[in-house]
């Protein structure tokens, strides 16, 4: 049975791993599609504004050959600051030239108005202010965080902040600002006079203060989110100081080894990892031999990602067919820094899909056994029938159903248990059969020998007799007890020989129809002497029954019941035979029979009279069972009736 365990083991883990390797592929496309989800993503965010600023930097028009590096930084440094935005300027090599973003230095509001109206057009605008705290004194700005610290932990859904002072527009995003909500977005830098947060932090109230929402504070370069926008879309934002090194990192490896959101040379709405890899050593080459046109990336990492924007400035404008210009420099806009990564991706893979993975799971575990336990069930069944026949158990019978192999080889193994079954049953009452003709033929000898003995002794006493006698009445005395007791034998003999052809089944019945009825009356005939000596009466009851039977063996049973009836009867009693139709009965008025001695007058020299052989019933059994019939004794109130039926 290991072996049977085993196969239906291996079964289940081929269909298991079959089935998990099709699944592993359902789920690896499940989290390609994620992926790209995140590499493709084109919402509208903050730095899209940084984006389209830059993009028009390497735009302006034919008559501007010469490429003004300084004019850039100071463009680049005019910018406001956002916290999900870096951009870096770069040498043609790829080297740092400066870095535009949050720095140690910084100490600012940023709060802002929201669907402003323009008072000279129908546009609506955000309105972004940046508050300089630069002029707060140590006490003031401490007493500032803590009113942030105090209000924020009492978890306000805005926070109201009031300002006066010197406020001035960044024109940077003017013309390339995008809509957010039918709105766009304009940047104003704050030089404060007051700065009222739940309580008068710096300065006196002048005039009419401007009311702002705040959104956030950086305290010496590093960014802090207000409560209420802490986490967006389940995902926390990186800190300044993490940005800075992400941003670092990258420009130090020139961009390697990052997945590739779009390039010039990508035209596929997804990626592959084998494209992912091929795009970025072509990004990586192109930026050393300075032949980058333009392009965009994702960096995905196991904790962060980020996109970068990679664009190159040339000193010349215009193309010309077969002339490679080389790039001035670089600027890299790095945006939408979030710890959502790898992990994240398949955090929130197995997060928003955990009932389908473990339902998946378990089906193909709940599947692959039922499939192991069909498929082996049938050899298990095999086995155990097998297993049975090799016991010598023929019960198990193997299902057939069906047209494959195992159907045929089941169908086989039933034939040849039958066939088995019953050659050895055949073989078993062949053996039966010999040990039973041994035990008669021992039998045989024994109880022939017994019966014998007394014939044969009253025989030789009359011959010593008739040797030693001179009276001839005497003589003719002794010659009538010796033929007499000869006669005895001689019946013996016959009945014995008569009584082993039937029990060896040697016996050809010749079967015929006969009158049932019309046999007892001539057999009754022939014992009119006996009766008339004992004073007894016959009484047949019953129509003519025809039956299907040897007429002299059915006449010997016929005989033997009748005779045993009259030597029993009560003297001036009724003998009844009663015929009926699938039943003949004798009943005798007598001597009742002992239970005991039921069954056992039915073998052979069993017999309550001690002038008769003993075989006269056991004859009667045997030629009974030859025909198939029944036959039976029981004692009646003043009597005893013997009986045998037929099949109707």
């Amino acid at each position: 049975m290991k072996k049977i365990r085993s196969i239906q083991f291996k079964v289940f883990i081929c269909l298991f791993i079959s089935f998990m390797v099709v699944f592993g592929y359902v789920v690896k496309n499940k989290y390609d599609r994620s992926f790209n989800e995140l590499v493709y993503n084109t919402d509208y965010t903050a730095s899209d504004d940084y984006i389209n600023f830059c993009n028009t930097i390497d735009s302006r028009g034919p008559h501007q050959v010469e490429l003004d590096l300084e004019k850039i930084k100071k463009e680049l440094g005019n910018l406001p600051k956002d916290d999900m935005t870096e951009i870096c300027l770069l040498d043609a090599k790829g080297k740092l030239i400066n870095q535009y973003g949050y720095n140690k230095k910084d100490r600012l509001l940023i709060a802002s108005s929201p669907f402003v109206e323009s008072d000279d057009s129908n546009d609506y605008y955000n309105l972004e202010y940046y508050i300089d705290l630069s002029e707060l004194s140590n006490k003031q700005y401490k007493l500032l965080k803590d009113t942030i610290k105090d209000v924020d932990e009492k978890g306000y859904d805005e926070i109201n902040l009031c300002f006066e002072g010197q406020i001035e527009e960044l024109q940077n995003f003017k013309e390339t600002s995008q809509l957010i909500y039918n709105a766009k977005i304009r940047y104003f830098k704050v030089t404060p006079t007051f700065i009222h947060y739940n309580t008068d932090i710096f300065g006196k109230k002048q005039g009419n203060s401007i009311s702002a929402t705040l959104e956030a504070y950086v305290d010496d370069g590093d960014y802090h989110l207000s409560r209420h926008g802490e986490v967006v879309n389940d995902i926390k934002k990186v800190s300044t100081l993490k940005m800075n090194q992400l941003t670092k990192d990258a420009i130090d490896n020139h961009f390697s080894n990052i997945y590739v959101r779009l390039a010039s040379f990508l035209d596929k709405d997804t990626i592959t990892s084998k494209e992912n890899r091929k795009m970025t050593n072509e990004i990586a080459t192109s930026i050393k031999e300075g032949t980058l046109t333009y392009a965009t990336f994702t960096k995905l990492l196991d904790d962060y990602s980020y996109q970068v924007l990679l664009m190159p400035l040339y000193k010349y404008q215009g193309y010309t067919e077969g002339q490679e210009h080389t790039p001035e420099a670089f600027i890299a806009v790095f945006y939408d820094f979030q710890s959502g990564g790898r992990n994240q991706l398949r955090n929130d893979l197995i997060k928003d899909n955990f009932p389908l993975l473990l339902g998946g799971f378990l089906f193909i575990v709940l599947f692959s056994y039922l499939i192991s336990y069909m498929t082996t069930r049938r050899i298990k069944e095999i086995d155990r029938v097998a297993m049975e026949i090799t016991n010598n158990n023929f019960k198990g019978v193997l299902d057939t159903k069906g047209h494959d192999e195992l159907s045929s080889l089941s169908s086989h193994i039933n034939t040849m248990s039958s066939n088995l079954k019953r050659n050895i049953d055949a073989l078993n009452l062949e053996i039966d059969q010999v040990k039973k003709m041994e035990q008669l033929r021992k039998e045989f000898i024994a109880q022939f020998t017994h019966e014998i003995k007394t014939p044969l002794a009253i025989i030789n006493g009359n011959i010593d007799l008739l040797e030693n006698v001179d009276d001839e009445d005497k003589k003719a005395k002794y010659i009538e007890v010796i033929n007499k007791e000869i006669s005895v034998i001689n019946d013996l003999v016959l009945q014995m020989l008569d009584l082993s052809k039937l029990e060896a089944k040697a016996v050809t019945l010749d079967k015929k129809e006969i009158d049932l009825r019309e046999l007892t009356e001539d057999i009754v005939d022939d014992y009119e002497q006996l009766l008339m000596d004992k004073k007894l009466k016959i009484e047949i009851q019953g129509e003519d029954v025809l039956i299907v039977s040897d007429r002299k063996r059915i006449e010997m049973v016929i005989q033997n019941y009748l005779s045993n009836a009259i030597k029993h009867a009560f003297i001036n009693s009724t003998i009844k035979i009663k015929i009926k139709e699938n039943e003949f009965s004798i009943e005798n008025k007598g001597k009742q029979i002992d239970e005991k001695r039921m069954d056992t007058i039915w073998k052979s020299f069993v017999s309550d009279d001690q002038k008769g052989t003993g075989l006269g019933l056991a004859i009667v059994r045997n030629i009974l069972e030859l025909h198939e019939m029944s036959y039976g004794v029981h004692n009646l109130e003043d009597g005893v009736e013997f009986y045998f039926r037929w099949k109707k």
